[in-house]
């Protein structure tokens, strides 16, 4: 009897440890994915291709404009649940506020594919080479970044939208509050094989859920 209750003792702390652990280690990974050290300061400059025109836009363009600036992939599952989100919010809030869509790690064909079945009529454009994704410290998909109409970046949001985040969020940029960052990084999709690597990442796959 006294052997099981040390042996009983032994494993109750041995599962309090585990989830000690447990916590500390999802809590380190959500301070590392939440925080941005950009979060306050210029957003890096950048220039894209559009997929609806054949040219080019660049933040040096918006300035002037608060920007929503949203990265996505089309083998992102949480993309697609706040494709909607991200839609409804352009058509209510732009064009006073410009809504820009990067694909990370992505290829045209599915990309294409994604923004006709979702519907998406904001700007929209690929990372060709990986240098955005780097150079805003992309832990993964999706990841919204709110720019200041002189260029700042307010605020940073992990994992998915839902309405009332969007709105809560275009209000602070609006009004020019620091937000600093947010949101929740179980909803977002790692970027796998290292960032700014778009053939060493995962492979685009189908908006239906094929490969």
């Amino acid at each position: 009897m006294a052997r099981f209750s040390r042996d009983m003792k032994r494993l109750v702390f041995l599962l309090a440890l585990a989830a000690v652990v447990a916590t500390f280690v999802y809590a380190l990974t959500r301070e590392q994915t939440l925080a941005s050290p950009l979060v306050g300061h210029p957003a890096p400059a950048w220039s894209i291709p559009l997929y609806a025109a054949d040219s080019t836009l660049s933040l040096q363009e918006l300035r002037g404009r608060p920007v929503v600036m949203n990265f996505w992939a089309s083998w992102c599952l949480s993309c697609r649940d706040e494709a909607r989100v991200l839609e409804s919010g352009w058509r209510r809030y732009g064009p006073g506020v410009a809504f820009v869509g990067v694909a990370v790690a992505d290829e045209a064909a599915p990309a294409r594919a994604f923004i006709e079945r979702y519907g998406k009529t904001y700007h929209l454009g690929p990372d060709l080479d990986g240098s955005m994704a780097l150079d805003y410290g992309l832990f993964g998909v999706p990841e919204t970044f709110f720019i200041s109409p002189d260029g700042r970046i307010l605020s940073k949001h992990v994992g998915p939208l839902t309405d009332a985040e969007l709105e809560r969020r275009i209000a602070e940029l609006k009004a020019g509050v620091v937000g600093g960052a947010g949101g929740d990084p179980s909803g977002m999709e790692r970027l796998p094989g290292g960032v700014g690597l778009p053939d060493r990442l995962v492979p685009a796959t189908d908006p239906e859920g094929g490969s």
